[in-house]
């Protein structure tokens, strides 16, 4: 039997907060226990010490190596290059700055293949800017989660066109179409609402880029003439203190919540009658995938990633960003027009099956066989 093709990820950090596992870590946690075994031997990195949401990958049942060399330290090439040979990968498939940086590096130190995988359209920064086109013919392919991350790739990291695959991300489909209702009835009743209240939610990062604070300022306007609807925020972030003393000030906090990290968003979704996504910039969009395969009515931005996912007026209303009169009405539709939100729901559920978790290894699997030329015998 042919030996598997070895990955390792490799990423920054597992966690935003400390403590809470990233969106990316919570990718590996669904990708890896997908992968077929007898092919394929995937493990993965972190240039932090051991956190909570390194035990969470473990706890998945996944081999995590930890380097703790410092996230900026030269030291990480060496430290990732001797893991790699000790551990036979072929791949390394690296998330993050740091880990691109240092990591295509090691690739060339130890005869690995690497991939740079990028899941957001980010700011350009000016020292990575320099870093990437001095690194830009050691890496052997880029990886973008949509059409608008590999056009930031190809201008904004340096990544040659013809080198870089789009692979949409995924999710797993069912647990948001089998949704506990039992567990979204508690669920509900833990947000402190009254019963027949109409939610807008959005599972979010407290961070600029996700445009909360238009959504909270378009929230007020409504709320004005709509006694019975409230806010939920599920997510944390630097601008958490920031949101609430916004709320505060436009006198509806009584009628917002913020919930923090929540670790079941199936059922914080099915408790929403609204999925709002008010987004600057997106990568991909994985918040928007779910709340389709959750059969959510939803507002998003026209932004980023999220533009391939949804189309205006059948899966979602797609709006432009950081324009608060046009959410507001948008919203404003979905609350009074049942029969639209029961249409774009449907269609939205319908729609999600494309994004499985599934056919993204799938498509990952077939990405590492090329690359590896497959494994002889």
């Amino acid at each position: 039997m042919a030996d598997p093709i070895r990955v390792l990820h490799v990423i920054d950090k597992f966690s935003m907060d400390g403590v809470n596992p990233s969106s990316c870590s919570r990718l590996f946690a669904q990708w890896i226990p997908l992968h077929d075994k007898e092919k394929f031997q995937v493990d993965v990195a972190g240039l932090r010490p051991k956190d909570a949401s390194g035990a969470y990958l473990e706890q998945h049942g996944i081999k995590v190596f930890y380097i703790e060399e410092g996230k900026y330290s030269p030291k990480n090439i060496n430290a990732i290059a001797e893991i790699a040979r000790n551990g036979k990968y072929d791949i390394l498939h690296l998330h993050g700055y740091s880990s691109a940086n240092f990591g295509r590096l090691a690739g060339k130190k130890s005869g690995a293949k690497t991939i740079v995988h990028e899941h957001a359209v980010l700011k350009v920064l000016p020292h990575q800017y320099i870093i990437d086109w001095l690194l830009r013919n050691k890496g052997d392919v880029g990886l973008g989660v949509s059409r608008a991350v590999k056009e930031f790739m190809v201008n904004g990291r340096s990544v040659p066109s013809e080198a870089i695959d789009v692979i949409w991300n995924g999710i797993p489909i069912q647990e948001f179409t089998r949704i506990d209702a039992a567990k979204v009835a508690q669920f509900h009743e833990s947000l402190d609402v009254p019963e027949n209240a109409f939610l807008i939610g959005t599972v979010t990062r407290l961070r600029e880029e996700k445009g909360n604070k238009y959504l909270i300022e378009a929230f007020a306007e409504i709320a004005k003439t709509n006694p019975d609807v409230y806010l939920v925020l599920f997510g944390d972030g630097p601008l958490k203190a920031e949101l609430q003393q916004q709320a505060n000030t436009l006198n509806v906090a009584a009628c917002v919540r913020f919930t923090g990290f929540v670790a079941d968003i199936p059922v914080a979704l099915g408790a929403l009658d609204l999925v709002a996504i008010p987004s600057l910039r997106e990568g991909f969009g994985l918040a928007l995938v779910e709340a389709m395969a959750a059969g959510k009515p939803i507002v998003a931005s026209n932004v980023g990633g999220m533009r391939e996912l949804a189309e205006n007026e059948r899966n979602a209303l797609m709006i432009p960003p950081a324009d608060t009169s046009v959410l507001i009405a948008a919203m404003t539709r979905l609350i009074n027009d049942k029969a639209l939100r029961v249409q774009i729901s449907a269609q939205a559920k319908e729609d999600a099956a494309q994004y499985s978790i599934e056919k993204n290894v799938e498509k990952l699997e077939a990405l590492y066989t090329r690359m590896t030329n497959g494994r002889k015998e």
